[in-house]
């Protein structure tokens, strides 16, 4: 029974000890466009993809994405925030494909 106490002793003391998951975050780019210039730009540049995007303006951005297209590709998001002179772009890595950071890389 010393031995049962001992080895869950030292298993939770390694759990203990191991490093904490890092949080997610995604990738931010700055740009000084206009969130309009910049949303003209990255819709513009999915149409010529023939790429599914949806655009939901907020009163200091905006927010694009491609969720509930028929298409396989995958789901994006891409935030605008609103800071006055600059914005700043977030997007989900996860799910962007090549069409949609090539048209943001092109935006920014």
């Amino acid at each position: 029974m010393k031995e049962v106490g001992i080895v869950t002793l030292l298993s939770v003391a390694i759990t203990a000890a191991a490093p904490a998951p890092q949080a997610y975050r995604p990738s931010v780019y700055v740009t000084s466009k206009t969130t309009q210039d910049f949303a003209t730009c990255f819709t513009r540049s999915q149409d010529e993809h023939g790429a599914a995007w949806w655009l939901a303006p907020r009163e200091h951005g905006a927010t694009i994405s491609n969720l509930g297209a028929k298409s396989d590709a995958a789901v994006y998001f891409i935030v605008v925030h609103d800071l006055g002179a600059r914005r700043e772009i977030a997007l989900d890595q996860g799910g962007a494909n090549a069409a949609a950071r090539e048209a943001l890389s092109r935006c920014l």
